[in-house]
């Protein structure tokens, strides 16, 4: 089974970043979720859907897996370019 490449969590909100490799390169998603306990049976359980009050966990979450998925972006153009490159020097 895959597993994330990345998580982030604030409170009950979670986000996960998956990587997805295809013929045309790699690509990322991002799923979210919000845990919540069940009172009657007291157990756990997630949901897709968000109160307003989870938005601000949910938008930091979003921001946060964007960020990092635009970074490993970076690194991997920069690994394929080369660090030292000026861009001038890119055929």
């Amino acid at each position: 089974m895959n597993q994330p490449v990345q998580r982030y969590r604030y409170g009950a909100v979670s986000v996960a970043v998956w990587l997805n490799q295809s013929r045309t390169g790699i690509h990322y998603n991002v799923t979210a979720k919000r845990s919540y306990k069940d009172k009657e049976t007291d157990e756990w359980h997630d949901s897709e859907s968000f109160s307003d009050s989870d938005l601000p966990a949910l938008a930091k979450a979003a921001f946060d897996a964007h960020s990092w998925i635009q970074e490993q972006k970076r690194q991997a153009t920069t690994t394929v370019v080369g660090e030292d490159a000026e861009p001038d020097d890119i055929d």
